[in-house]
This record gives C-alpha cells, structure tokens and sequence, in this order.
C-alpha cells in the first residue's frame, strides 16, 4: 500500500509537473495522487478520505489556500508551494511542515521529502520484474535477472541481456528506472548507464575520482564506460555493501 497524495493546485501544468517529480523519485506504483483547484473542493476532499502528505498551493481560482484550515483539521504533513515569498510565515503558522518556492526544481523536491518521509507510512517499491521488449518483428518477456546493464545511446534506451549480448530497445528513462530495479543489485555510474553488480568484469581507477569499468557483455566498440566523478563516492560505497 502506498502513499494518498492531495495536491491542491489551481494550474494544471503545476500540478502535472509536480505529480511527475513525485513518480520520478519513488515510482509510480507506490503513489495515488489527487487533485482540488479551489478552497471548497479541497475541503470536501480532506473531509472524505484520509491522505498521507498534502501539497498546496497558496494562491487558488477562489482565493488564499489559508481559508481551508477554518473549515477542517489538517494533521498529516503540509507543504506549501507558491511562487510569493511574503506568505512564509503564515504558511508555518498553518501547520506547514516545508515551503517550496516556485519555480522549484526536481532536487528541492527531494530535500523537502528527505525531511518529511520519517513521518509517512513506511512502503516498499513494487520492483520491476520484467520488460516486453521489441526485436525485429518478434516480442519477448525479458527478465530483470536475464539484463547485465541498461545502456542509453542515440536518444534510445537499451536493455542488454545477459546471456547472448543483444540490446533491445526498451520505453522508458534511466532516471525511471533507478525506482523500478533493486538498488541492492544495480548502480547508475552516470547519465548513460545502470549496472548489474555481476555484469563488471574489471574496474580501473584512471584518476582520483574516475573509475573505467569493462563489462559483461561488453559494449560496443566506440563506448567507454566511466563512472562520473560525483557517483564515484557512492559507487564505491555500493561496492563494499
């Protein structure tokens, strides 16, 4: 079971964006999002079902979003998004446990849920079990356990198979699929690839913070894999788990 998400936001754009920052970070199988544009609408939703979190916007179609606290009692986390500075303090005098000012970005976000999710209900990512992959005019259920890495090149995202090295194009992003695949078994060395543990034949530190991996099956000629010097750190930290 995951978590209920009101999000009170009169434009849609915002509200899509802020749903698909969400589903970015924690997977779209563990979220229920929910939607109120105006004071009434919000109310009669937080009085009919219980949610987890809220996000609200300040400024509605029908005016300040503060108006909603004398109709009901909100006692689960509340962070406030708005694009005017001067409501700060009134937003906290509301009970709001964050401040995000808008426009903000997918790594505020996060360190927003880095403070709030110690009071959320405690939920498991479904992870990916398999792909329906393309191959010529053949489909085929690939396994999660059968890929040795996720490789994106010329705007394409590929899955490459263990056993016979063929790369099959898959619909979806690498940063998607950090969610959807088991942190324990891949790592995400930079923007262009996600790597099975058992799929690194060697590993070559050629500078300080860089490390060059070969892998299994290799790449194809032409591609050198790096970790990035930021994922460095964490890399290696994965590494002696």
């Amino acid at each position: 079971m995951g978590w209920k998400i009101l999000i009170v936001e009169d434009e849609d754009w915002a509200f899509v964006g802020l749903k698909e920052m969400l589903t970015t970070l924690y997977g779209e199988t563990v979220l229920t999002f929910s939607n109120a544009k105006e004071i009434q609408e919000a109310v009669v939703a937080i009085n009919k079902q219980h949610f987890d979190l809220i996000f609200m916007d300040i400024h509605l179609m029908d005016g300040l979003s503060f108006e909603i606290f004398k109709q009901v009692t909100i006692d689960v986390p509340l962070i406030f998004t708005t694009a005017y500075e001067q409501y700060a303090l009134e937003a906290y005098q509301n009970k709001g446990y964050a401040y995000l000012l808008k426009p903000f970005d997918s790594d505020e976000l996060a360190q927003v849920m880095n403070r709030i999710e110690p009071l959320l209900p405690k939920v498991e990512p479904r992870l990916k079990q398999r792909f329906l992959v393309k191959y010529g005019n053949f489909l085929k259920s690939l396994a999660i356990a059968d890929i040795a890495y996720f490789m994106a090149e010329d705007k394409e995202l590929y899955a490459v198979e263990k056993d016979s090295g063929i790369a099959y194009i898959i619909e979806d992003t690498i940063t998607h699929l950090v969610t959807q695949v088991d942190p324990m078994v891949f790592f995400q060395i930079n923007r262009k690839f996600l790597v099975r543990i058992d799929a690194i034949q060697s590993m070559l530190k050629i500078s300080r913070n860089r490390i060059k991996l070969e892998l299994i099956p290799a790449t194809p000629e032409g591609i050198v894999v790096i970790v990035s010097e930021e994922r460095s750190p964490n890399f290696q930290r994965w590494l002696d788990q």
